[in-house]
C-alpha cells in the first residue's frame, strides 16, 4: 500500500484538493476560483473562503479518540488534515471520498482513487500522541502479562481508557449548498434510484396479490382443494408480504430524506430572503407559514407516497376489469368516475385554499392583536374590542361548513359509490348477456380492487391538497434559497496592522451609492460617498429617517445598492463573496433589530465564531464581557457563561443587552465594526468605559448616533 504522504495534498494545493474532491463527489461546484490565495491566511479561513467561492459548504468537525473509528466509517466527502512528522513542516491533507468500516477511498493529487485501510489512517492521525502513551502502557504490561496476545489486548484497552476523551480536529465535511438545484440534491442523495425501486416493489406486491386472488378463484371454481394449488396460493401470499414490507421501509426512508432536504432548503431560504420582504409579511403570517411547512414535510409527503401506491393499484384494477366480464362497460365507467372525482377534488382544493387564507388572516390578526392589546384597550371602547375577531371567526366558520360537507362526502363516496355503480352495471350486463363464471369472478375482483384503490386515494387526498396549498405559501422561501450571492474570485487578505506608508490604506469605500425601497419612489440615499481608512474612527450623525441605518445595512452587505458601488479593499461583494464580506465587516444593528436568542450566554456572544468554542474563545469572550462591565452579571448568573438567557431564560436588562450586542460584534474579529445606535441605553460612566474598549478592540470603527 502506498504511503499516505504520497496520497495526500500539500498545503499549497489546498484549494485544488477542495475543488477536485467536490467534483468527484458530484457536488457540482459552480465556478473555478483563483488558486493563488495567500498562504498567510489560516487553513480554516482558506477552506471556508474556497468553499464559499465554489458554492459548496465545508463544515469543520472534531471528534474524540474513542469516536474516531466511527467517524472514519461514515466520513466523506471530506478533507482530513494529517499531522506532520516534523513539527517544522506544514501539514498535508487527504481528500477522503468515502469511508467504510474497514477501508476508505482517497482521491490522490494525480486524480486516482486509492483505498486505504481505516486502521492505517487512524494510526496516522493519532501518531502525535499515541506512541508516547503506548510506550508507558507497554512497559507496564510487559511484566504483568505473560503472553504477547494478552499484552496487545491490554494495551488496546488501556489506550482506549486513557485517551478516550482526547479530541482530534482537522476534519472538513463537504456538502452541496442547500440552495442548489433541488433535483441535483435529490440525485446526489440517490433518491431517484430508491424511488424507482420502491415503485417496482409496490407493483410486484400488487401483482402478487392479484395473482393470489386468481389462484384462489381457480381453486374455488374447480371445486377441488388440490394441495398443489393451495401451496401455490400460500407461496404467492407469502411472497407479497416481503414486497409490502420493503415498499413501506423504502418509502419511510425516502420520506425522511425528502423532509430533511426540504427543511434545510427552507431554513436557508429564510436566511437569504430579503429582510424588507420578511418585515412586510408580519410575524403572524410567518408563523402560519411555519405550520404550513410542517404539513408538507409530514402528512403531505406521506400522503403523496401512499396515493402513488393507490394509483398503481388503480391501474392494475383497470387491467383486471378489462379482462373480466362487461369490460367494455366497466373500464369507461371507471375513467368517467375518476374524471368526476378529479373535478370534485379541484373544487375541494379551491375551498381548502380559501379556508387556508382565512386561517392565515386569523393568525396574523391574532398575533397583531396580542402585540397591540394594551393600545387597543386604551384607544377602543370595551364593546368594540372583539368586533373584528368575531366577524373573521364567523366568516371562517361559514366557509368551513361547506368544506367539511364536501370533505365528508369525498371520504366515503369514491370507493363505495364506484363499487355500487360498477356492480349495478355488471348486473345489468349479466342480465342482457349471461357471462361465464370465470370472467364474472374476474370482474367482481376488479371492482373490489378498484374500490380499494379509490379508498386509498380518497383517504390521502386531503393531505395532498393541504400540501399543495402549503406549497403556495412556502414557494417564496423555497425560491429564496436559490438566490445565493455570486461566488467571489479573490481572497481577502488577513487582518493586519496598517502598513507603514505616508497615506493609510483604504479599507472601505462607498462610491455614488443610491438606494430606494421597493415601495418608495424617492431614494433614501442619493449619490452617497464615503472613504474609510484602516484604523479610523468615524462618527455618523443625522436626523431620524435620514438613511443612517440604511447605509449601515449597505456597508455590512444586508442590502445591495440601487446604484453605485461599495468596495472592501478595492473589491465589491460580488467579487469577494458574501461569506468573506460578512467575516470582514461586523455589525451591531439597532436595538429593535438585534436579538438575544434563547440559548446560553456564551452562544449569544460567539455566534459569529466557530461552535462549539475552544477554551481560548471562551476565555476571550469572558475577558471582553468583563471589560464591558458585564463581570457582575456573569458572576451573578448560576451557570455563568453557560446560563440560558432570552425569553424563556435569564432576563437581561436593556443596558446588559446593549453590551452583549457590543461584545458579540467585537468577538467576531472583523476588520470593520459598524455600531448602529448601540450606546443609547447606557449611562454616562458605562458609555465612557464601553467606548474606550470599542476603540481599543475595533481595528476600524463606524459609530452611528443621533446628534
Amino acid at each position: 500500500m502506498a504511503e499516505l504522504s504520497e496520497l495526500s495534498w500539500s498545503e499549497t494545493a489546498l484549494e485544488q484538493a477542495l475543488e477536485a474532491l467536490a467534483r468527484a463527489a458530484g457536488l457540482e461546484p459552480v465556478s473555478v476560483f483563483d488558486r493563488t490565495s495567500a498562504l498567510r491566511v489560516p487553513v480554516e479561513e482558506r477552506i471556508a473562503r474556497a468553499a464559499d467561492r465554489i458554492g459548496i459548504e465545508a463544515d469543520e468537525v472534531d471528534t474524540t479518540y474513542a469516536e474516531l473509528p466511527e467517524l472514519l466509517a461514515k466520513l466523506g466527502p471530506a478533507l482530513v488534515r494529517m499531522p506532520a512528522q516534523d513539527p517544522q513542516q506544514p501539514p498535508r491533507f487527504l481528500a477522503l471520498q468515502r469511508g467504510s468500516a474497514r477501508r476508505c477511498r482517497v482521491l490522490t493529487p494525480d486524480g486516482r482513487s486509492v483505498h486505504v485501510a481505516c486502521e492505517t489512517l487512524r494510526r496516522a492521525l493519532c501518531r502525535a500522541f499515541e506512541p508516547t502513551v503506548s510506550a508507558h502502557v507497554q512497559r507496564w504490561l510487559s511484566e504483568a502479562c505473560g503472553t504477547t496476545r494478552r499484552a496487545q489486548r491490554g494495551r488496546e484497552a488501556f489506550l482506549a481508557l486513557l485517551l478516550a476523551e482526547r479530541r482530534l480536529t482537522g476534519f472538513w465535511i463537504l456538502r452541496m449548498d442547500p440552495g442548489a438545484n433541488f433535483r441535483t440534491q435529490l440525485r446526489q442523495r440517490r433518491v431517484f434510484g430508491r424511488f424507482a425501486l420502491a415503485l417496482l416493489l409496490a407493483l410486484g406486491q400488487v401483482l402478487m396479490t392479484t395473482y393470489g386472488w386468481v389462484l384462489l378463484g381457480r381453486i374455488t371454481l374447480i371445486g377441488v382443494a388440490d394441495p398443489g394449488w393451495l401451496i401455490a396460493w400460500a407461496l404467492t401470499c407469502a411472497s407479497a408480504l416481503p414486497l409490502q414490507l420493503g415498499t413501506l421501509w423504502l418509502g419511510s426512508n425516502l420520506l425522511n430524506e425528502l423532509a430533511c432536504v426540504l427543511k434545510q432548503r427552507l431554513l436557508v431560504g429564510a436566511l437569504r430572503m430579503d429582510p424588507d420582504r420578511i418585515r412586510s409579511q408580519g410575524s403572524g403570517r410567518l408563523l402560519a407559514i411555519v405550520s404550513e411547512a410542517e404539513a408538507i414535510e409530514g402528512v403531505g409527503l406521506a400522503g403523496a407516497f401512499q396515493a402513488l401506491l393507490g394509483a398503481i393499484q388503480l391501474l392494475t384494477a383497470a387491467v383486471t376489469l378489462a379482462l373480466g366480464a362487461a369490460g367494455p362497460y366497466l373500464v369507461p365507467l371507471l375513467a368517467l368516475w375518476c374524471a368526476w372525482l378529479a373535478w370534485l377534488y379541484a373544487r375541494y382544493l379551491r375551498l381548502k385554499a380559501a379556508a387556508t387564507q382565512r386561517r392565515f388572516d386569523l393568525a396574523r390578526r391574532f398575533v397583531e392583536n396580542v402585540v397591540g392589546n394594551r393600545t387597543r384597550i386604551v384607544q377602543q371602547r370595551r364593546e368594540r374590542w372583539h368586533v373584528q375577531e368575531d366577524r373573521q371567526l364567523q366568516g371562517y366558520v361559514l366557509g368551513a361548513r361547506g368544506l367539511t360537507a364536501l370533505e365528508t362526502g369525498l371520504s366515503v363516496l369514491p370507493a363505495r359509490g364506484f363499487f355500487v355503480l360498477g356492480f349495478a352495471t355488471l348486473f345489468v350486463a349479466a342480465l342482457l348477456q349471461p357471462p361465464e363464471l370465470v370472467p364474472f369472478a374476474i370482474a367482481v375482483g376488479g371492482l373490489l380492487q378498484a374500490s380499494a384503490a379509490l379508498g386509498t386515494l380518497s383517504a390521502h387526498a386531503p393531505s395532498i391538497a393541504g400540501a399543495l396549498i402549503a406549497w403556495r405559501s412556502i414557494a417564496e422561501l423555497f425560491g429564496a434559497a436559490a438566490q445565493r450571492p455570486a461566488p467571489g474570485q479573490a481572497a481577502l487578505p488577513p487582518i493586519a496592522a496598517a502598513p507603514e506608508a505616508s497615506e493609510p490604506e483604504t479599507v472601505l469605500a462607498v462610491r455614488g451609492v443610491t438606494y430606494r425601497y421597493a415601495e418608495s419612489a424617492e431614494p433614501v440615499l442619493k449619490d452617497c460617498s464615503l472613504t474609510l481608512h484602516t484604523g479610523e474612527r468615524v462618527l455618523l450623525e443625522g436626523r431620524s429617517g435620514g438613511g443612517k441605518s440604511t447605509l449601515a445595512s449597505l456597508l455590512v452587505g444586508l442590502r445591495s445598492p440601487s446604484a453605485g458601488h461599495v468596495f472592501l479593499r478595492g473589491m465589491d461583494q460580488r467579487t469577494l463573496g458574501a461569506a468573506a464580506w460578512r467575516r470582514a465587516i461586523a455589525s451591531a444593528p439597532q436595538f429593535h433589530e438585534n436579538h438575544v436568542l434563547t440559548a446560553t450566554f456564551l452562544f449569544n456572544l460567539t455566534m459569529g465564531r466557530r461552535w462549539p468554542p475552544s477554551e481560548a474563545d471562551r476565555a476571550e469572550a469572558d475577558s471582553v464581557c468583563r471589560e464591558l462591565g458585564l463581570g457582575p452579571l456573569i458572576d451573578r448568573m448560576p451557570s455563568g457563561l453557560n446560563q440560558i438567557v432570552g425569553e424563556t431564560g435569564w432576563q437581561l436588562s436593556h443596558g446588559e443587552r446593549s453590551r452583549l450586542f457590543l461584545a458579540r460584534a467585537l468577538l467576531q474579529r472583523a476588520e470593520v465594526v459598524v455600531l448602529d445606535e448601540s450606546f443609547g441605553a447606557l449611562d454616562p460612566l458605562t458609555l465612557q468605559m464601553c467606548m474606550r474598549i470599542v476603540r481599543e478592540r475595533a481595528p476600524t470603527l463606524i459609530v452611528i448616533a443621533h446628534p
